[in-house]
């Protein structure tokens, strides 16, 4: 809102119609106002005379003195039209009232002309009052009768509708279970009732995955080399330099065992000097006992002799982990479980299940083994044997609503005379060891079944016509199959009796529940 000297200017909106406006006028302090009609206000309206002249009216009811800024030049001559100073601009209509301090006079709406009675009609003649005649005694008797007649009816209609019963029932239920065989046909098209046979079809998928074992296989592994001294003794009159990797072997066996001097050391003219050994190879074969070792390989075996006067020893021998067929087996079968068990979930996903479908589990079958890589050959010595296996999984999928059609069929023939089915739920189980059924394969389903004893309830209406309640309770009581006592509610609940329309009396029946 905008003031300027004594002119106050509302805005309208493209959310006010003229309702809103209309309240605008009424809250309004000021006796000139200046309405501003944008284009965008056209949403609500504003369009036909009547929506003006319902301003006029509310300004004129006020005593305001309005002028309209219409935008629209379509919609300024419907303004014109309810009697309002129009301007096309703000400015215009701003420049306008500070000239002359007031804006052109408002035209009040024409009121409508009386009608004018013309001069050719004739002058209606009056009615005569009829002159009253004394009523004989016999007429007042009869309309006493007549009203007491219409008051009886009147009672008797009464009675027959004014009362209604509502009747809460609880019937009696039942639980019972079937173990049901259902054999699945890959061949087949369509649900074999008479057989208990479902369709499938096949989806499967690659899968990978990978575990590792400690190898229980065991060998015997050689660590540490054997060493000692030697003695070398020189045969010649002057010193002899021994360079460090001399070899020195026994001579003794089959296959002789190689040292080799780990320093060097010099011999004194026709002396002894000891020299550090270390065996060439690990393994217990390097420890011998003492004077085993006498042969000098090279020059030097010339001018030298050696001995060992000690043992010479340090090589040992351990059990470890080596890698076996059993082994491999044994990761294979954990590896082929694991990726099993990864493509049963797997399977499960939409993708692969069409809707309503699911997936026994015991038809997954491995179809290939597209990749099998172990982490060490058999006979290999490792603490860790690792696989990584993908498998090609395949599985007959069925559809839901065909196992629970051929259970659905045994619970109703297995139904209680005189119950109707409430509710079931199955469970699907393991696969049948032996082939029981004509399918390629068969599964068992557990079916549970919830019945509910069935109820005549318009024959219990009609037995409960116009009795007192504490009666009909018996009868209902008596004639239906019930689990608790039927519970009784009458409107108006000072009335002592059934109503004895059929259509008034309304049953509500409590739906049976599971057992917990």
């Amino acid at each position: 809102m905008e003031e300027q000297r004594e002119l106050k200017i509302l805005q309208i909106t493209n959310t006010d119609d003229r309702y809103t406006v209309r309240e605008m006028l009424r809250r309004a302090t000021d006796e000139r106002l200046l309405l501003v009609l944008p284009w965008e206000a056209s949403d609500k309206g504003w369009s036909v005379p009547l929506d003006f002249e319902f301003l006029m009216r509310a300004g004129l009811e006020q005593g305001l003195d309005i002028a309209l800024v219409v935008e629209d030049p379509e919609r300024r001559p419907l303004a014109r039209q309810a009697g309002f100073p129009v301007f096309s601009s703000e400015e215009t209509a701003s420049a306008y009232f500070v000239q002359h301090q007031r804006f052109p006079a408002q035209r009040r709406p024409k009121s409508p002309k009386p009608q004018v009675r013309p001069p050719w009609a004739e002058d209606p003649s009056p009615r005569k009052r009829p002159t009253s005649r004394r009523q004989p005694w016999w007429l007042w008797v009869l309309e006493g009768v007549l009203a007491l007649g219409v008051l009886a009816v009147l009672a008797g209609l009464a009675f027959l509708l004014t009362p209604s019963a509502t009747v809460k029932l609880t019937p009696k239920s039942h639980t019972y279970s079937l173990i049901i065989p259902v054999s699945v046909d890959p061949d087949l098209e369509q649900v074999d009732l008479q057989r208990n046979v479902i369709p499938s079809h096949r989806v499967g998928d690659e899968f990978e995955g990978y575990a590792e074992i400690r190898p229980a296989g065991q060998s015997y592994a050689f660590s540490g080399k054997a060493t000692g001294f030697v003695m070398f003794s020189n045969l010649l009159a002057q010193p002899y330099r021994v360079p460090k990797g001399t070899l020195v072997r026994t001579s003794g066996g089959s296959y002789p065992v190689r040292f080799v001097t780990t320093t060097e050391v010099t011999v004194p003219p026709l002396g002894q000097e000891s020299a550090p050994i270390e065996a060439t190879e690990e393994g217990p074969r390097g420890n011998v006992d003492a004077y085993q070792i006498n042969f000098i390989e090279g020059m030097a075996g010339f001018a030298l002799k050696v001995t060992n006067p000690n043992q010479i020893s340090g090589a040992e021998s351990q059990i470890v982990a080596t890698v076996s067929e059993a082994d491999k087996e044994r990761l294979w079968r954990m590896v082929a479980q694991q990726v099993l068990n990864d493509a049963y979930e797997g399977l499960l996903q939409s993708e692969y299940l069409e809707p309503g479908e699911f997936l026994p589990r015991q038809t997954l079958v491995i179809q290939s083994i597209p990749k099998e890589a172990y982490t060490h050959l058999t006979g290999e010595q490792t603490e860790v044997l690792g696989l990584s296996l993908r498998l090609l999984v395949t599985g007959e999928a069925v559809q839901a609503r065909d196992v629970q059609a051929v259970a659905f069929r045994q619970l109703a023939r297995a139904l209680p005379e005189g119950y109707m089915l409430t509710d079931t739920r199955f469970e699907y189980g393991e696969s049948a060891e032996e082939d029981i059924g004509p399918g390629r394969f068969t599964f068992y389903v557990t079916a549970h079944a919830l019945a509910t004893a069935s109820l005549d309830l318009e024959t219990a209406r009609r037995d409960i016509q116009g009795l007192r309640i504490a009666a009909a309770q018996e009868v209902l009581a008596e004639t239906l199959p019930l689990a608790q006592p039927p519970e009784l509610t009458i409107k108006p609940d000072w009335f002592p009796f059934m109503p004895r329309l059929a259509l008034r009396t309304q049953f509500e029946t409590v739906p049976a529940h599971w057992n917990p």
